[in-house]
C-alpha cells in the first residue's frame, strides 16, 4: 500500500534564476581632452548592499549573490568583522541555498560559525546563523553533522521553532521516525501547532499507522478550523485507504461550511472527475465561478470537461473566455482550436494551431491537427509538410511517421511510402499501423517476403492484433503456401472479431486454396451477408462456384463482381467468356 506524502517544509529550496549583467548602453563618441585615469576604487559596502537590495527586488538572484559575495570578501579582510553585522551573510547564503549552492553556502559560513558561540543570549541573527549553517550541511547531504549542529542550537533554545522545524524535516528524510516523533512531542509541549500536527500525520502514515496520521489530522484541523490544509489531508488519506464515500463527505461538509475554500471545491471537483461524475463536477466548477468570475483556470477546467462529454459549443465558450483573460496562454489556445475543429469551423481552428508556440508541449500536437486537417482535405502536400516540421525537431514522434505513411498510401504512392518511412525503421518501437501501411506497399509489389517479414516484425511486439494476422494468412492464401499457419493465424483473428466479413473472405480463400470448395463456398456466401459490395469478395465467390462445378452462379458472381467496378475488369471479363479452365 502507497504510503501518504505530505506536503512538508523541504530542506533545501532550488530556485534557478539565471539573470546576466546588463550590457552599458554604447555612447557616441564625443571629441575631449585626454586626461588621467585614477585607479578604480572599491566600491563602498554601502552602496554593495543597496545595490543587492534592489537587485533581490528586481528578481535578479544572480546579480545579488555577486554584490553580497563582494560586500562579505570585502568585510572579511576586517578583522572579525563577521561577529558586527550576521545580515549580509545570512541573505547571500540563502540566496546560495535557493540557487541550489550549498557547497557555496557553507564557505562562507563556516568562519562566522566559527567564531560564533552559542549561548542562552545569542541574538536572532545569531540564531538564524547556525540554522543556515544546518541548511547548508542538509544541502551536501551531510544529514548528522546538520542534526548535530541543531541539537546544539535547541539545546540552547529549544523554543526555536524553525529549528525544530527542520530537525524533524530531516529525521524523517533520514527515516530515524522514532527520533521525528519525540523532536515533534518536545515541540508540542513548547506550543501545538498545525505544523507539528501535520509532521506527526505524515510520520504515522510513513509508518503504516493510519488511524493515528487521521487522528494526528483531526487535531491539525481543530487547531484551525477555517485552515483547508487538514481537510485535503484527510481526504486523500481516506481515498489510499479505499474510502471514497468518506473522502467526498469530508471535502462536501468542509465546502458547504466554508463555501469560499477553493481548493476544496476545487479537490472535490477532481474526485468527481476520477470518479466518472463530470457532470457533477461541472456544477462545482460553475459555482466557483460565482465567486472567481475571472479565473482563467476554472474557465479551463469546465471546457475540458465540456470537450469530454463531446459538447463542443459549451467548451469553445469556456475555453474562449479563458483566452479572454489569459490571452498568451497556449494550452488554452490549443484547446480552443480543438473545441473549434470539433465544431467543424477550421478555418478559425487553423489560425489558432498555427500561432502556438514552436517551444510549446503542444506545438507537436498542433502540427499534427493541422497535417490531419490538411490530410481530410486531400491536401497532401501540405500535410506532409506540417509533419516534416515535427520530424525535424522529433524524428521518434511515431504519429507523425504513421500519418506521412498514410498521406503516400492515400494517393498510391507506395514506393515513395517506403523510402520516405525507411528511417523510422530505426525506432525502438515501431508503429503498428505504420508497419501495416508498409506491408500494404510491399504488397502491392508483390514482395511477398517484406509482407510476411514486415507482418511477423508486428506480431512479435503484438501477438494479436487481428488486422496483422488477417493480412497474412491472406498473404499465405494468395500465394497458396502454409495453407495450416494462415488458418491458425485467421482464426485468432475471428476470435476477436468473429463476424468481420473481411476475415471471413480470408478463410473462405484459405479453404479455396486448400480444395475445399464447400467449405469455401459456406464461409464466403456468410462474409457477403456482412459486406455486400466488395467485387474482389464477389469474384472470389464465382470462383469457388466454378471449381465446385456451378458455372452457372461462377459466372453470375463474376458479373456482379464486374457491376462493382473492380480494379481489373478486363480479367473478369475474360472470366465470363472463358471461365477458369479456359482463361489464357
Amino acid at each position: 500500500m502507497k504510503l501518504l506524502i505530505f506536503a512538508l517544509c523541504i530542506i533545501i529550496v532550488s530556485l534557478n534564476a539565471c539573470t546576466t549583467l546588463q550590457k552599458k548602453t554604447a555612447q557616441p563618441m564625443v571629441h575631449k581632452q585626454p586626461v588621467v585615469q585614477e585607479p578604480t576604487q572599491p566600491r563602498s559596502e554601502r552602496s554593495l548592499y543597496l545595490g543587492a537590495q534592489t537587485a533581490m527586488r528586481n528578481g535578479q538572484i544572480t546579480l545579488a549573490i555577486e554584490f553580497l559575495e563582494a560586500l562579505v570578501t570585502q568585510r572579511n579582510h576586517e578583522k572579525e568583522s563577521n561577529l558586527v553585522d550576521l545580515t549580509p551573510i545570512l541573505q547571500l547564503t540563502d540566496l546560495l541555498l535557493k540557487s541550489n549552492r550549498p557547497k557555496d553556502a557553507l564557505k562562507y559560513l563556516q568562519a562566522p560559525v566559527r567564531l560564533t558561540k552559542l549561548s542562552k543570549d545569542n541574538s536572532a541573527e545569531q540564531k538564524d546563523l547556525y540554522l543556515m549553517y544546518a541548511r547548508s550541511l542538509a544541502g551536501v547531504k551531510e544529514y548528522n553533522k546538520a542534526l548535530d549542529s541543531l541539537i546544539k542550537l535547541l539545546n540552547q533554545h529549544p523554543a526555536f521553532m524553525p529549528a525544530r522545524h527542520l530537525q524533524i524535516t530531516l529525521y524523517i528524510h533520514t527515516k530515524q521516525f522514532a527520533l521525528a516523533h519525540v523532536a515533534i512531542n518536545i515541540a508540542i509541549q513548547q506550543q501545538d501547532t498545525p505544523r507539528l500536527r501535520q509532521f506527526q500525520a505524515d510520520v504515522f502514515a510513513r509508518q503504516g499507522k493510519f488511524q493515528k496520521a487521521f487522528n494526528s489530522l483531526k487535531k491539525m484541523h481543530a487547531l484551525n478550523t477555517k485552515d483547508d490544509t487538514a481537510i485535503l489531508l484527510l481526504s486523500q488519506l481516506e481515498i489510499q485507504q479505499k474510502h471514497p464515500d468518506k473522502a467526498e463527505k469530508i471535502l462536501r461538509d468542509f465546502s458547504k461550511k466554508n463555501p469560499s475554500s477553493l481548493r476544496v471545491q476545487h479537490a472535490l471537483a477532481r474526485f468527481l472527475i476520477q470518479s466518472k461524475r463530470p457532470q457533477e463536477a461541472i456544477v462545482i466548477y460553475k459555482r466557483m465561478l460565482l465567486s472567481l468570475p475571472e479565473s482563467a483556470e476554472i474557465q479551463s477546467a469546465l471546457g475540458l470537461l465540456y470537450y469530454q462529454q463531446q459538447q463542443f459549443k459549451e467548451a469553445a465558450e469556456h475555453f474562449h473566455k479563458a483566452r479572454q483573460t489569459a490571452p498568451q496562454n497556449q494550452s488554452y489556445r490549443f484547446y480552443y482550436a480543438s473545441s473549434l475543429e470539433a465544431l467543424q469551423k477550421n478555418k478559425e481552428a487553423r489560425t489558432l494551431y498555427q500561432q502556438i508556440n514552436p517551444q510549446h508541449a503542444l506545438w507537436k500536437e498542433a502540427q499534427l491537427r493541422l497535417a490531419s486537417m490538411d490530410f481530410i482535405a486531400k491536401k497532401y502536400t501540405s500535410s506532409r509538410q506540417h509533419i516534416q516540421n515535427i520530424l525535424k525537431k522529433d524524428p521518434t514522434n511515431s504519429q507523425a511517421w504513421v500519418l506521412l505513411s498514410t498521406t503516400y498510401l492515400a494517393q498510391d504512392k507506395f514506393q515513395q511510402l517506403l523510402d520516405k518511412t525507411q528511417p523510422a525503421m530505426y525506432l525502438k518501437q515501431i508503429p503498428a499501423r505504420l508497419q501495416m501501411n508498409r506491408a500494404i506497399a510491399f504488397e502491392h509489389f508483390k514482395h511477398y517476403e517484406d509482407v510476411e517479414r514486415t507482418l511477423k516484425s508486428l506480431l512479435d511486439h503484438n501477438p494479436e492484433h487481428a488486422d496483422a494476422l488477417n493480412f497474412l494468412a491472406y498473404t499465405y492464401a494468395e500465394q497458396g503456401i502454409k495453407l495450416d499457419e494462415a488458418k491458425n493465424y485467421i482464426q485468432r483473428a475471428l476470435t476477436q472479431k468473429a463476424n468481420d466479413g473481411y476475415y471471413l473472405d480470408t478463410l473462405a480463400w484459405i479453404y479455396y486454396k486448400n480444395g475445399e470448395y464447400h467449405h469455401a463456398i459456406s464461409t464466403q456466401q456468410k462474409a457477403l451477408k456482412i459486406i455486400t459490395d466488395d467485387a474482389t469478395m464477389h469474384e472470389h465467390l464465382g470462383d469457388m462456384f466454378w471449381k465446385q462445378g456451378e458455372k452457372e452462379k461462377a459466372i453470375q458472381q463474376w458479373q456482379s463482381a464486374l457491376s462493382l467496378q473492380p480494379d481489373t475488369p478486363s480479367a473478369l471479363q475474360l472470366k465470363i467468356k472463358h471461365g477458369l479452365n479456359d482463361s489464357p
